[in-house]
């Protein structure tokens, strides 16, 4: 694989995992379309990783509050004590990964690559995805912030996260729009979507990365950092993007985005 093909995907992956346009979706269709994919071991573990800093990296003044909440966490849990915005963020963000994890044992990733190996089907479950930011839009903005949310909130923006496993369906949006049915505020709501991806992300990298160092040579590491570093400036672009205009109902623009591409998809596929 060229540098260059490692850096295209690296936007596409950095770019389309935050905006909710599905990052797995587009890289999916641009290798049907293109014949290039991810086709180094771990490449995709590696544009994670970009992303993963990207996230880290726009929330970088919380991190010390977190790793601090993580360590009180239990203490406070065990006395039953109210818990504060931090440490509900990092209990919201664990019990947000556990319907993911259900979902990858019962057999969601090979449902995942069978789908990817469909152009149709991944244009289908584009326009599934346009129709939850439609919903997301539409919904009534909540009153509920980091503190008000019980365990309940968490397993069910957990489901739609567990959903966006499928190429096509947009994990940010999916999350950004359970969270509002479920009452979130607005704002609130694009928080906690990006930080509980970081679990998710960081779980899909520790399962996939030995792959890319076992594979690691002075060939392949420059296509490794330069996919990386592409997936983690786009990435961290598209985060101060959404952040900007997640605080009002502008999912309809994307929506249109993905029932078009979801279409166009649908009718390559079936021209095969």
């Amino acid at each position: 694989m060229s540098i260059l093909s490692a850096l295209i995907l690296g936007l596409i992956q950095g770019a389309c995992e935050f905006i909710p346009v599905s990052s797995s979706a587009h890289i999916c269709l641009f290798e049907a379309v293109t014949g290039f994919g991810p086709q180094l071991p771990g490449l995709d573990a590696v544009l994670h990783a970009g992303t993963l800093f990207a996230v880290l990296f726009a929330y970088r003044r919380e991190l010390p509050g977190l790793f601090r909440a993580c360590a009180s966490l239990p203490r406070r849990i065990a006395g039953k004590n109210r818990l504060s915005r931090d440490e509900r963020t990092v209990l919201f963000s664990l019990l947000c990964v556990v319907p993911v994890v259900v979902a990858a044992v019962c057999g969601g990733s090979e449902l995942s690559d069978r789908v990817s190996s469909s152009p149709a089907a991944v244009g289908a479950l584009l326009i599934l995805n346009g129709a939850i930011l439609l919903t997301g839009d539409s919904a009534k903005n909540g009153t509920l912030i980091a503190e008000d949310t019980r365990f309940y909130h968490a397993l069910g923006v957990g489901l739609f996260q567990a959903v966006a496993v499928l190429p096509g369906i947009s994990r940010s949006g999916a999350t950004v729009t359970g969270g509002l049915l479920l009452g979130i505020r607005r704002d609130e709501a694009v928080r906690l979507s990006f930080i509980c991806s970081v679990p998710a992300i960081l779980g899909a990298c520790v399962l996939k990365l030995p792959a890319a160092f076992r594979y690691a040579d002075a060939g392949t590491v420059p296509a490794y950092l330069c996919g990386a570093a592409a997936a983690a400036l786009s990435g961290f672009a598209a985060v101060k993007l959404i952040k900007t205009i997640g605080e009002k109902p502008t999912f309809k623009y994307f929506s249109i985005y993905c029932f078009a591409a979801g279409i166009c998809a649908v009718l390559y596929g079936i021209r095969g």
